[in-house]
Order: structure tokens, then C-alpha cells, then sequence
């Protein structure tokens, strides 16, 4: 496999537990969580050449929004890593709502679900017609394995379960979630290889059923490269 967005989606991934929030595993990348826009403006690392100015793309125009006072992007590649940056990212809302009185919406939070994270990108419609051939992609076992049958274990919770993070409940604060298409283009390929569709009509498909606060983007790397253009800190959530 030579890169992590042109793949049909296999390899171990562990299903990160819900109900825990899991304490280690992230790392801010570069230097801590300064956005690479910031770095980049101080200029010209010699000579005193021209302070670098990105041109923003009109397909980025979801980044834009002004109101957002502090910005974050979470990249994530795996199961684990997707369901650990929910945490990370309530813990974001919650500590900047209690600590200093902001509320969700003027927060920036952009969760980029690419290469094994993928699938968590899309809806219970999905999982419940793919979740089986997902599950053994993933590597699901046992009770895991057979939820993903039932609907996207990551999207909503079970009744009984005030304490969950989910991603509907962080949809509903105004988090985003940017979804591959370069790992979605490979996971409609293996899907289609399985059932016997036509791999066009089922990456269609998954277009067309993305989860709530999710957008389809051209790769996962670029939404991470234009979220550090727009301003958004950026933190890696590691297996």
C-alpha cells in the first residue's frame, strides 16, 4: 500500500470502546497545536522573502465561517482513533463552554475520518446493508461485530446510554465530519467486489448516505492541509 487514501480499506483496527475515554493517544503535531497558517505567515525562513498568503478554494467555503473563535481539526485514520477524537473533541467543547463561557457555536471542530476511519463517515443506512462486510475489514469481533450490522456504531447511542459521545450529539453542536472520497472510492470498490455491484453505483450510494455534520471531501490530507489554511489548530489522534 503506498499511501493511507489509495486502499480498499483493509488492515487491524480495534473498535475503540464508547463509554471510555481514552487518555493517551493523541499528539499534537508540528509545533503543539499552532496552525500552519500562523507559521507560515512569519515569512521566509531566509532572505526575508514575502510572508506566504494561501488562496482559499471555493470548495473549502465550509472552513469559512466567521463566527468560529477557536478552530480544531482532529485527523484520524483509524477505528480507534475515530471514536477516540469524539472524546477529545466533546472535551474541547466542554472545557471551552465551562472555563470560558463559549458556547459550541463559536467553536471550530473538524473531525476528518480518512483511510480506516472512513466508514464511520456515513449513515445507519449503510451499516446496516454494509456493516458485515465493514465489520471484517475492520477486524470487528464478537459483539462488536454484530452491532455494525445494526447501524454506525459511532453515530447515535443506546437509549440507556446518557454518557455517550457520539457523532450525532456532536453534529448537533456544530461539529463537522470530512470523509475521504479517495478512501471512499476504494471502499466502494472492495464493497463491490463482494456483492457483485458496480462499484460506481455503490460509491454513489455512499455519497449520497453520509452521516449527519459529515461532507464528502476530495481527500482526507487536503481537508487536513485547508483546515491549517483556515486557521483550525491541528491535533493527530493515534490508534
Amino acid at each position: 500500500m503506498r499511501n493511507n487514501e489509495r486502499n480498499d480499506m483493509r488492515g487491524p483496527a480495534r473498535m475503540a470502546d464508547r463509554r471510555t475515554i481514552i487518555g493517551a493517544g493523541a499528539l499534537l503535531a508540528g509545533a503543539g497545536a499552532v496552525p500552519a497558517l500562523a507559521e507560515a505567515q512569519q515569512g521566509a525562513a531566509s532572505g526575508g522573502g514575502p510572508a506566504y498568503t494561501p488562496q482559499f478554494e471555493p470548495q473549502d467555503a465550509w472552513l469559512d465561517d466567521s463566527a468560529k473563535r477557536h478552530r480544531m481539526v482532529l485527523d484520524t485514520t483509524s477505528a480507534d482513533a475515530a471514536a477516540s477524537a469524539l472524546f477529545y473533541a466533546d472535551n474541547f467543547y466542554t472545557a471551552n463552554h465551562s472555563a470560558y463561557g463559549i458556547a459550541p457555536q463559536a467553536l471550530g471542530v473538524a473531525i476528518v475520518l480518512r483511510h480506516m476511519s472512513t466508514p464511520f463517515g456515513f449513515n445507519d443506512a449503510m451499516w446496516k446493508k454494509y456493516g458485515a462486510l465493514i465489520a471484517a475489514q475492520l477486524k470487528l469481533e464478537g459483539a462488536r461485530a454484530i452491532a455494525a450490522t445494526t447501524g454506525n456504531p459511532l453515530l447515535s447511542a443506546a437509549k440507556d446510554d446518557k454518557d455517550a459521545v457520539t457523532i450525532a450529539a456532536l453534529a448537533a453542536k456544530g461539529a463537522r465530519f470530512a470523509v475521504c472520497g479517495m478512501a471512499t472510492h476504494g471502499l466502494a470498490m472492495g464493497l463491490a467486489k463482494k456483492t457483485g455491484a458496480k462499484a460506481e453505483d455503490v460509491e454513489k450510494e455512499l455519497r449520497a448516505n453520509l452521516a449527519p455534520g459529515a461532507l464528502m471531501v476530495a481527500a482526507g490530507v487536503v481537508a487536513i492541509n485547508r483546515a491549517q489554511e483556515h486557521g483550525y489548530a491541528f491535533m493527530y489522534v493515534a490508534e
